[in-house]
């Protein structure tokens, strides 16, 4: 029995019923009590089979609430293994990923050996873990959900798709949040294409080596090809614009980046992609296929609106 006080209860019982038996042995017979030694050892055993049966309903309850916790998190802990490969989630969720991960494994082996509420205690522990890598997927995404970014990238959105239709000419508008990118012409949609971004494209971007990609209104100012770029073919944008620059000097006096960084440069959108995931250092990058038929509509001028997400 797990509970002391029920096993030195048990003691005392089996202790009186050795010491009423001994004691009906030594005497003679004419003292003996008739049934007093059966009484003793029927209220140790009557005892003894109460203590089990509550042992074992105590050990079907933790059992089942094992059970309960270990379908929960096995759940929680699937959840978080596919938040893990999210655009932006860091060591630290990594490693609560790992260690919720281990946690199962070993209160798995436990469970084997029917210790459920130590295996319960680790499946408690693995749900503590996955909910860090819930609260970070959560926190990436909150601002994605933010009336006040959703109505200024709208607005950035439907600006350029204006100065489609009034010009006649070709614009480009990224969505991070989709992976997508899409050409228009005249304001009437070409084209869309999957996308994939810095390998923190999902943050906004502050600094140079954030590996974030930015978001606001830009312009195409050059267009690569062979030996001027690495990734096939490339249209390289203003970033940074002038309000970016105020952005990241407002962010620098305020503490919020490093005061050795930079701002960063150097942003395209350009081929090698098709990898199925965000890799780059804050550039969009698209298979070499689409790259061709994007770079032969685009040309130095042309609009590149790059937003967190919007509603076509």
């Amino acid at each position: 029995m797990n509970d002391p006080t029920t096993a030195r209860w048990l003691e005392r019982l089996l202790a009186e019923a050795e010491k009423v038996t001994a004691h009906e042995r030594s005497v003679p017979f004419w003292e003996h009590l008739p049934g007093r030694s059966e009484a003793a050892w029927l209220r140790a055993t009557r005892a003894a089979a109460a203590a089990l049966r509550e042992h074992r309903a105590r050990q079907t309850a933790a059992q089942a609430n094992f059970e309960a916790l270990l379908q929960k998190a096995r759940h929680e802990v699937s959840r978080a293994q596919q938040e893990i490969a999210e655009t932006g989630m860091g060591r630290r969720e990594a490693a609560a990923l790992q260690r919720a991960q281990g946690a199962l494994a070993r209160a798995a082996a436990l469970a084997r050996l029917g210790q459920w509420a130590q295996a319960a205690d680790l499946t408690k522990a693995a749900l503590a873990d996955a909910a860090i890598v819930h609260s970070s997927f959560a926190s990436l995404h909150a601002r994605f959900s933010d009336p006040t970014l959703r109505r200024q990238w709208k607005l950035w959105v439907e600006e350029t798709l204006l100065e489609s239709r009034r010009e006649g000419k070709v614009v480009i508008i990224v969505d991070k949040l989709r992976r997508r990118l899409s050409v228009y012409r005249g304001g009437e949609l070409l084209a869309t294409f999957a996308a994939e971004l810095g390998a923190n494209g999902l943050r906004p971007k502050q600094h140079a080596g954030d590996r974030a990609t930015p978001e606001g209104r830009y312009h195409v100012v050059q267009k690569k090809q062979g030996a001027a770029t690495k990734y096939y073919k490339a249209l390289l944008i203003n970033y940074p614009n002038d309000q970016d620059r105020i952005r990241f000097r407002q962010a620098r006096s305020q503490g919020r980046i490093p005061w050795r960084a930079g701002i960063g440069s150097l942003i395209e959108i350009h081929g090698e992609g098709g990898e199925g995931r965000d890799w780059t250092d804050g550039c969009v990058a698209l298979r070499n296929s689409d790259m061709d038929r994007v770079f032969a509509w685009a040309e130095v001028g042309t609009p590149v609106t790059i937003v967190g997400t919007y509603d076509p």
